[in-house]
């Protein structure tokens, strides 16, 4: 479907660990037209996180009732928990719409938006191992839960090829920087095609 704005929607995935949320925390603080996706999620709320910021935090079945009702414009389950961005932050004006979500999530929404409305990224580690140092660091799993992660991550990294744009994320201040270069690159091209599509009709019709 197309929406009919200006502005796009923006696309971070990577497997977990690879630091697409810090990335996208990163976007919203350096550019100003750009407004971050919050979706919904089944998951325990953890310490540091506020509801309707972070995530807005619902329960099994209050998602599943949302589902239904056809409430979000993308839905996936990682790790035994749901996930879905919900079609209300289309109606955010005059803003690019920043996207936190996996590879199947990102599927979900080229499906249903004309492609070029979309800018889509996948984060890579420098390595597993760097991958593997980054999960333990952040304390959040055991070492189960972080194995559990790794060999989802192989998995994810496989679905790279779906994306427009490829980054390695050795250092996090290049990375996000780089996306903002390539956000702007694809804004100057699409607007140098409009202005030499409108001098190429007149040019014709003189």
């Amino acid at each position: 479907m197309s929406t009919g704005k200006k502005f796009k929607s923006i696309i971070i995935s990577s497997p977990s660990g690879a630091g697409k949320t810090t990335l996208c925390k990163l976007l919203i603080k350096k550019m100003k037209n750009i407004s971050l996706s919050i979706s919904y999620t089944s998951r325990n709320q953890r310490l540091n996180e506020i509801n309707g910021k972070d995530y807005y935090f619902v329960n099994k079945n209050k998602f599943i009732d949302l589902k239904k009702k056809n409430y979000f414009i993308e839905t996936a389950i990682n790790f035994g928990n749901h996930y879905g961005s919900p079609y209300k932050n289309l109606n955010t004006k005059n803003k690019n719409i920043l996207y936190d979500i996996d590879w199947k999530g990102a599927r979900k929404i080229r499906k249903k938006m004309n492609k070029n409305e979309i800018i889509d990224f996948f984060i890579l580690p420098p390595s597993v191992k760097e991958l593997k140092k980054r999960l333990v660091k952040r304390g959040r799993d055991n070492s189960e839960d972080i194995n559990l992660r790794l060999s989802y991550a192989i998995n994810e990294i496989s679905h790279y090829n779906e994306y427009s744009y490829i980054l390695i994320n050795q250092n996090v201040m290049k990375t996000v920087n780089d996306i903002i270069h390539i956000i702007k690159y694809r804004n100057i091209l699409e607007e140098n095609k409009k202005l030499t599509d409108k001098k190429i009709k007149s040019l014709i019709n003189i």
